[in-house]
């Protein structure tokens, strides 16, 4: 709504500093947009309303056509040209540096180092385990491996239970929900054979997730509403089918081919 306002107004201005207190009138006008009145009971527009998701989008939707109107590019993603004094190297540096300086928080970084690495580890020794075990059954040794992988690993967060005042009800949405992530990451290492590929989206998913709640709190909470169950049938429906898609075809092929290979035999003959 306030496009066609900061074009006609905000637009024709030309002094520098006068357009430095316009913008910062304008994002005041837009924090507060963040506070549009939704339910939390509806807690995907909830959050994209009071985390301000929306108010970002808007002025990101504003500013396109209010640097537009003050003369310059529409878009402010440029097409890559490179100039004639580019070099590969400073753009290495500085996604080094963009990356680096994500981790200045140590306590979330470590805390979500050690289950990237640990739990991705626990998750390889099952996988191995159940493919070992079940290939005198071919038919089943790789749903065995995903699927019981998955399941253990959902029982292992039983012991939350109490963590920082995490609920009985909370940690058993906790061990129903996490089993959503261990589908695709159990696929993720079955179809790549690169078990750091599962590691680095395991830490991404806990670093992001300590950053917002802080590594030392509860890790999951549950209100017993019916946003709560959605969620929940959500993060774990959605996986559950997608791992079910790949049980098919050349993808299945592929993660058998894979499972030769860590199991170590050559063919798919019967382990004595």
């Amino acid at each position: 709504m306030l496009v066609p306002i900061a074009v006609v107004h905000v637009g024709p201005i030309k002094n520098w500093f006068l357009r430095l207190l316009t913008i910062y009138f304008l994002d005041i006008q837009y924090g507060d947009a963040q506070n549009l009145a939704i339910n939390p009971d509806f807690r995907w527009l909830h959050s994209l309303t009071y985390q301000g998701v929306i108010a970002a989008i808007a002025l990101l939707t504003m500013t396109c056509f209010l640097v537009k109107a003050w003369g310059y590019h529409f878009n402010p993603n440029l097409k890559f040209i490179k100039s004639p004094s580019f070099q590969k190297k400073i753009l290495l540096a500085l996604l080094i540096m963009a990356t680096i300086d994500l981790f200045y928080n140590i306590p979330n970084l470590t805390a979500a180092i050690e289950p990237g690495i640990l739990e991705e580890t626990e998750r390889y020794l099952l996988i191995v385990i159940f493919l070992a075990g079940f290939n005198r059954f071919p038919k089943y040794r790789i749903p065995v491996a995903i699927y019981g992988s998955a399941i253990l690993f959902g029982l292992s967060h039983l012991s939350n239970f109490g963590w920082h005042g995490e609920s009985f009800t909370a940690t058993i949405a906790q061990v129903i929900g996490v089993m959503g992530s261990a589908f695709i990451w159990a696929e993720l290492y079955l179809y790549t054979g690169k078990l750091w590929l599962p590691m680095i989206y395991h830490f991404l998913m806990d670093y992001i997730s300590d950053l917002q709640s802080g590594w030392n709190s509860a890790g999951w909470s549950w209100n017993g509403e019916i946003t709560d169950y959605i969620y929940t049938v959500l993060i774990v429906g959605v996986p559950l089918l997608f791992s079910i898609w790949m049980l098919f075809g050349k993808r299945r092929q592929v993660m058998e081919d894979n499972a030769d290979l860590i199991l170590n035999l050559n063919g798919r003959q019967s382990m004595i």
